[in-house]
């Protein structure tokens, strides 16, 4: 996480550094490249104020040691369903819902229902059939 936070920090002072040599150079004139650069600025050390805290509260990690095993760093991301079809239909419902509001309205009412019934077949599939816990 440390050289996380050395990016996001170094990357902030660059940022702030050229957005003031760039608004030297027009003249403080162009109102979008020296705010933007400044808000860019801003941001990456938001970022890393937070990697900052957060290694103060976290300690140190397994990225942070030269000796490390990938295995360390192993966590438990959840259960996860190979054989479900059921994000193949949100994602699908999705792109009806999103045609709908590019070619027109009357489609979109298809894809909110055809993405509720994706999204709850979604939650409940292991609670029957031969997956139920």
């Amino acid at each position: 996480m440390r050289a996380s936070i050395f990016v996001f920090m170094f990357s902030a002072v660059f940022f702030v550094i050229v957005g003031i040599i760039y608004g030297f150079a027009t003249d403080f004139g162009e109102l979008a490249g020296f705010p933007a650069l400044l808000l860019l600025g801003a941001m990456s050390a938001m970022i890393g104020i937070y990697l900052w805290l957060t290694d103060r509260r976290v300690g140190r990690q397994p990225q942070d040691n030269d000796d490390a095993e990938i295995s360390d760093a192993d966590a438990d991301y959840g259960m996860f369903s190979p054989w479900s079809w059921w994000p193949i239909t949100c994602a699908g419902a999705a792109a009806v819902a999103f045609y709908g509001i590019a070619m027109g309205w009357w489609i979109f009412p298809f894809g909110v229902v055809i993405g509720i019934v994706a999204l709850i077949g979604l939650t409940y599939e292991h609670d029957r059939g031969d997956f139920a816990h």
